[in-house]
């Protein structure tokens, strides 16, 4: 557990440190010097990236995490995982690269408003190849319980170098057609550091060992693989396919508007980013040992930990969002409701927790793959029928109603298969805790006027409800773990004043 809490905290940092990074590129930089269609592309691209790479992994990270126990050996450079993971990766890249080919013309169909799609698509395959790689590699280091470095490396160092080749088009030094192969390199580059790191950790070897590979493990392994082939497929279905279908049904410029605003939505997901990265090889280890109690701890914290910093950060956009949208270009405020919408159905996620991690990495994984392949069908009805009828905030409802439905029923799988149920008096409390500090807080004046006002507006603001929730939840010890790392970030705040 203190791993868990220690890793956990670090790339919780440095997620929110991206965060801002991230905040600041795409909802400052780019909307501002950036056409909306333009933001679309890079949008769209990213999110057929994220579809790829999974179907390319042919669902080894995955697996790999599972019996990663039996790989596990320093001397024989475990057993020749990471062979075996760039052959299998490779391979699948291929053969989705080839699909990408003949499918292209169905896959920008419809987007004619322009071609600037058509005219970028291949920039789809090296950017794919990267973080193809980056998972690889940044799963083996997870493995070997070593998870800060791959947040760092996605969640803040990726994000700054995109913003930093921003200020290219910014300044006027290129133009989008030129800079969208400096973006293909900053977002690509953090492979490379990756790799080494992963050089560095115990055992590391690219040499081929095919000594596990019996055909009893093999079977195992590659029934697993299939079938988080279809887990995680379906996972980027719910994620992404909002913005294939929105650029498909709608344009390019409706879908940088609504990826601008769904950018907060992803925000209050990082806590629970963390946990799981942090968490996954635990509970491996624990079904492994059969110490399901362990397990079920850390499930119930979870919960409440990551709800606890989705709440506070629900309530810094909510108290917020006409002061944020106040530094946008006309047109973006279509995209309020879909930062409201888009929160509401990540609390839900948040408040849900390690659900789909623990039920994935137990032995009842097959009921994982029939809930998110039931899933596939669900979101793209629900984008199909919504986008046409409320556009935007259609897309934006289907990802919220599909978020609660997957995560509703694996609550159930998880409790009635593995008799584990998270909830506890402490989520009700962090709920109606922040109803209230938002309430009091949204009664505090408002200072309008020009851009300097707004800003302190936000400032106070912010400043207010991050004092008073943050004193209502400690007061309240609904989380002693949040307690004890807001006692010793006191300790050292205090410690450092004396200096």
């Amino acid at each position: 557990m203190n791993v868990i809490k220690k890793q956990a905290f670090i790339s919780t940092i440095f997620s929110y440190a991206g965060v801002l990074v991230g905040f600041i590129s795409w909802f400052f930089v780019f909307p501002n010097f950036f056409k909306k269609e333009e933001i679309g592309l890079l949008q769209v691209l990213l999110s057929y990236m994220y579809v790829m790479v999974q179907l390319s992994s042919l669902g080894f990270n995955a697996a790999g995490s599972r019996f990663f126990v039996r790989f596990r050996d320093a001397q024989k450079g475990h057993n020749g995982f990471l062979f075996l993971g760039l052959a299998v990766g490779i391979t699948g890249f291929l053969f989705c690269s080839i699909g990408v080919y003949f499918l292209k013309d169905w896959m920008i169909a419809r987007k004619g408003e322009n071609n600037l799609l058509a005219d970028n698509f291949y920039f789809l395959l090296p950017i794919t190849f990267a973080t193809l790689l980056f998972n690889l590699f940044d799963n083996y280091a997870k493995n070997l319980y070593e998870t800060v470095t791959g947040t760092f490396l996605s969640q803040f160092l990726q994000r700054f170098l995109l913003l930093a080749s921003s200020f290219l088009v910014v300044f006027h030094v290129l133009d989008f057609a030129q800079y969208i192969w400096v973006w293909v390199l900053a977002f690509s580059f953090y492979v490379i550091p990756m790799i080494w790191k992963a050089s560095k950790l115990d055992g590391f070897s690219l040499k081929p060992d095919f000594s596990l590979l019996t055909l009893q493990f093999i079977k195992q392994f590659a029934t697993y693989s299939i079938l988080t082939i279809l887990t995680g497929f379906s996972s980027m279905i719910i994620l992404y396919i909002d913005k294939i279908m929105l650029a498909e049904i709608s344009t390019l410029e409706e879908t940088g508007i609504y990826s601008t605003a769904a950018f907060f939505g992803s925000v209050m997901g990082m806590s629970l980013l963390a946990l799981n990265k942090a968490s996954a090889p635990i509970i491996v280890d624990s079904f492994a040992a059969n110490d399901l109690k362990n397990i079920d701890t850390i499930y119930r914290k979870s919960c409440t930990t990551s709800l606890i910093v989705g709440c506070w950060i629900f309530l810094g956009i909510y108290l917020n969002i006409d002061n944020l949208f106040a530094f946008l270009p006309a047109g973006y405020e279509e995209g309020k409701w879909v930062i409201i919408i888009l929160s509401l159905g990540k609390l839900f996620d948040l408040a849900t927790g390690l659900n789909g991690t623990i039920l994935t990495l137990s032995p009842y994984y097959k009921y994982d793959t029939y809930i998110m392949i039931s899933l596939i069908g669900l979101t793209v009805f629900l984008n199909w029928l919504l986008i046409p009828m409320y556009g935007i905030n259609g897309a934006a409802f289907a990802l919220a109603l599909s978020t609660i439905y997957y995560n509703a029923v694996r609550y159930a799988f998880v409790w009635w298969k593995l008799g584990m149920q998270p909830f506890t008096i402490d989520i009700p409390k962090v709920l109606l805790i922040m109803i209230a500090a938002g309430f009091v807080i949204s009664l505090l004046p408002t200072w309008e006027g020009n851009k300097i006002r707004t800003v302190i507006d936000i400032v106070y603001r912010s400043a207010g409800v991050t004092l008073l929730y943050g004193v209502i939840i400690y007061w309240s010890k609904v989380s002693p773990e949040l307690n004890g790392a807001m006692t010793n970030l006191w300790k050292a705040i205090v410690k450092l004043g004396k200096k």
